[in-house]
């Protein structure tokens, strides 16, 4: 079951990044992502997951062509209020809607956890995904605390992470992944990025650039 296909998580799903927890972990999280895009020539993007369109609003102002998906109608209804300057449409990710080779860049953030099947999206991705493409995701640890605590909460129980390891394998069928890490939180989920003590803490926000030389 696909959590973010309910209308009241979609509808509440925004006012977290209002929050001053949300409005940190936001701040590190775009971030990371800013700092990979940098390293990715501005072209044609396919958004997978996309939800309420929190990052396909980034990907936009970043100077991409996107078009953004996700296969929750509840989530895009949420996008689609905000008037991003996107194409924005249902799509599974499994199963994409597209001709090969006909994206320059793939961006997914926090999808890839709530997925059937990871190798199927990741096959997916690769045959959309032009030959010198890049492949940006935004994935959430397995050995982080927010892992850790995941049975906990209504929407991370369902999800299914990566580690590290297990990131860096399954892309390789791509070519060589840069990993980058953030979000450091402490068992009371206190955010120890900015701290002394912040290598002593899991990141919980794992973001993978990969470019497709394979």
């Amino acid at each position: 079951m696909n959590v973010f296909k309910n209308e009241e998580i979609a509808v509440a799903y925004d006012d977290y990044y209002q929050t001053q927890a949300g409005k940190e972990i936001d701040a590190i999280e775009k971030k990371l992502l800013v700092e990979a895009l940098q390293k990715v020539p501005k072209g044609k993007m396919l958004e997978l997951g996309c939800g309420t369109g929190h990052w396909t609003r980034l990907f936009v102002k970043k100077g991409f062509d996107v078009i953004a998906t996700d296969i929750s109608d509840a989530m895009l209804c949420q996008a689609m209020e905000k008037n991003l300057d996107a194409e924005v449409l249902k799509a599974d990710a499994g199963d994409l809607p597209f001709k090969n080779e006909s994206f320059d860049v793939v961006a997914s953030v926090t999808m890839m956890e709530f997925v059937t099947s990871k190798d199927v999206v990741l096959n997916e991705i690769n045959r959309v995904l032009k030959p010198g493409g890049h492949l940006l995701l935004g994935c959430l640890n397995g050995n982080s605390q927010l892992a850790k605590n995941a049975e906990n909460d209504p929407v991370f129980k369902n999800a299914a992470f990566y580690t590290p390891e297990s990131l860096l394998k399954a892309l390789t069928k791509f070519g060589a992944p840069e990993l980058t890490y953030g979000v450091r939180f402490a068992p009371d989920f206190r955010v120890m990025d900015q701290t002394a003590e912040k290598d002593n803490h899991e990141p919980a926000f794992i973001v993978a650039l990969v470019q497709k030389t394979k």
